[in-house]
């Protein structure tokens, strides 16, 4: 997603210069892998994108739309020179782009809405939005076990975009906080308190540490591309 939002932030700058450029001439410019590109930046289309298959591109002078159609996978915003607005990401847990064989197999979505985002020199500034996540109660029958249903807000500090997540059902409380930038880091930390022995297994399958009265913790960095 890195390189789609960098290349795409690219082709809204170019967007007030030059109206019938070609969007094919702008993939020497963009970074390798992003995907092959056709049309114009007023009318075009970026296929073969990661993740995210075909993504279409409708320019204006304050920006660029995307979209992807209908799928597994939906994504859909806004890019301007300053950021991004009105970001809508949908996706199965399994598709995300991480090389972690814990993910695989997993059931559930998660849905990352960013209402506003500002980004300065590679730099979080601000951001305005809503993650949310079914991924712990949607593995019950997987597990024997299932948590509550994850939602939180979007946000920004030390120039990364941070999730908070957090959800309570009967007997269990998660809290959930990850933060990651454009150049693929990211860090989480994640905490579970339950009175159900079953989740024990499960968790620490997981790589959660046990700490006291019911509770695990789960402190990681890795990279997301």
């Amino acid at each position: 997603m890195r390189g789609l939002l960098i290349g795409l932030a690219v082709l809204a700058g170019l967007a007030s210069l030059i109206r019938y450029f070609p969007l094919s001439w702008a993939g020497t410019a963009l970074p390798s892998g992003v995907g092959t590109y056709s049309g114009t930046i007023w009318n075009g289309q970026v296929s073969n994108v990661p993740l995210l298959g075909a993504v279409s591109v409708n320019g204006s002078l304050g920006g660029v739309q995307i979209q992807t159609p209908p799928g597994e996978v939906t994504f859909s915003g806004a890019v301007t020179p300053n950021g991004v607005t009105d970001l809508v990401l949908s996706m199965p847990i399994a598709r995300l782009p991480m090389s972690d064989t814990r993910l695989e197999g997993l059931a559930g979505r998660m849905s990352l809405q960013i209402d506003e985002a500002v980004i300065k020199d590679g730099a979080c500034v601000s951001a305005t939005g809503r993650a949310s996540s079914d991924v712990l109660a949607a593995n019950r029958g997987r597990f024997q076990w299932a948590g509550p249903e994850l939602s939180g807000p979007v946000d920004c500090i030390d120039g990364r975009l941070r999730v908070q997540l957090s959800g309570e059902d009967a007997g269990q409380a998660v809290a959930a906080t990850i933060t990651t930038g454009l150049d693929g880091i990211y860090r989480s930390e994640i905490s579970v308190t339950t009175i159900d022995a079953a989740a024990g297994n499960v968790l620490t399958l997981f790589g959660f540490n046990p700490a006291d009265a019911g509770r695990y913790t789960l402190s990681e960095q890795g990279r997301w591309r």
